[in-house]
């Protein structure tokens, strides 16, 4: 399950289809290099789509997009091959540079008949390594799948 959430986030901000990005307000900063949509935030690629509160984008001085940064996500749905994945999480972050995926706060995916549920999920693309956890003491990481008959 967890080289399919590496997979499914990957796909969904670092491939080259068209993203359509809807919100109440955008303000961006040349500047500071940043954009930040927010107020009911949408975000589309085909029949995939995350909602936030905020989206903020980063880039670089060559207008290289840096990081994507999604707080209060509600929801989202990808879907890949032959499965869908669904969840929410209070803030996704994907650095473009260090190719890893951070997942924090009451992080819920499911897939198919499959449950993880953790206070926080790293994804490094390029070792493949995963770090799931919880961040409280009395709050463990909870995977939940039935077994094939």
């Amino acid at each position: 399950m967890y080289r399919a959430i590496m997979i499914l986030f990957l796909s969904f901000f670092a491939f080259a289809d068209k993203i359509e990005i809807k919100a109440d307000l955008f303000e961006g900063s040349k500047l500071q290099q940043s954009g930040t949509f927010s107020g009911n935030v949408s975000v589309k690629k085909g029949k995939d789509y995350l909602n936030c509160s905020k989206l903020i984008i980063k880039t670089n001085n060559k207008n290289k997009i840096t990081s994507y940064t999604a707080q209060s996500v509600s929801d989202f749905s990808i879907s890949m091959n032959s499965s869908t994945f669904k969840g929410r999480a209070g803030k996704i972050t994907y650095d473009v540079l260090k190719n890893t995926y951070e997942l924090k706060e009451n992080v819920k995916i499911l897939e198919n008949n499959k449950l993880l549920e953790a206070d926080f999920i790293k994804i490094d693309q390029n070792t493949g390594v995963y770090k799931v956890k919880s961040n409280k003491s009395n709050k463990p990481v909870k995977i939940t799948f039935e077994l094939e008959k």
